[in-house]
């Protein structure tokens, strides 16, 4: 688990909400204050959608809305002259991706072990932070899935020009 202080706050915020630059993770908790708090989980609720579109899993493959899709509600709750007052954001990546690293691993443990690589957003008083982490299906002592995402985050946010340092 590393904590990340972003340092090009106006870049990361148009790649957050404008970009598609994370649109490989899907929402799984979050809220937005701005003048109202807004409060929200992305658990989707298939009993809004017909029968059809629940039992085919190319329609609705996750149990978490996809950031692509909650991306232009949320840009809409925040647009205008004032900045959010804050907001957090708890993202998974998406799991057929997190699969695809655990393999190229070849770490048959973190494979059975690992729920979901998580990375939480947080923005207040005119900052932001990244903090990365890790949802375990079983307890293991192996910690190889924890450099990984942090190691890939790292690359991922240098990638997509965001700029960042280590705090301290």
């Amino acid at each position: 688990m590393i904590a990340l202080k972003i340092t090009g706050l106006g870049s990361f915020m148009s790649r957050l909400f404008s970009g598609n630059t994370f649109d490989s993770f899907l929402l799984s908790e979050g809220s937005l204050q701005t003048a109202i708090t807004w409060q929200f989980d992305g658990k989707i609720n298939e009993n809004f959608y017909e029968k059809e579109y629940r039992e085919n899993p190319s329609l609705c493959p996750y149990d978490y809305a996809a950031w692509s899709q909650v991306r232009p509600f949320l840009r809409d709750l925040i647009r205008g002259k004032r900045v959010p007052v804050s907001f957090h954001f708890i993202l998974h990546l998406k799991p057929e991706i997190m699969q695809a690293m655990l393999e190229k691993e070849g770490d048959n443990e973190l494979i059975s072990c690992v729920g979901a690589f998580v990375l939480t957003i947080r923005y207040k008083n005119g900052e932001a932070s990244l903090l990365t982490g890790i949802s375990m299906k079983s307890f293991t002592m192996n910690k190889n899935a924890d450099r990984l995402w942090d190691k890939t985050i790292r690359r991922f946010l240098e990638a997509n020009e965001i700029a960042f340092e280590l705090p301290g």
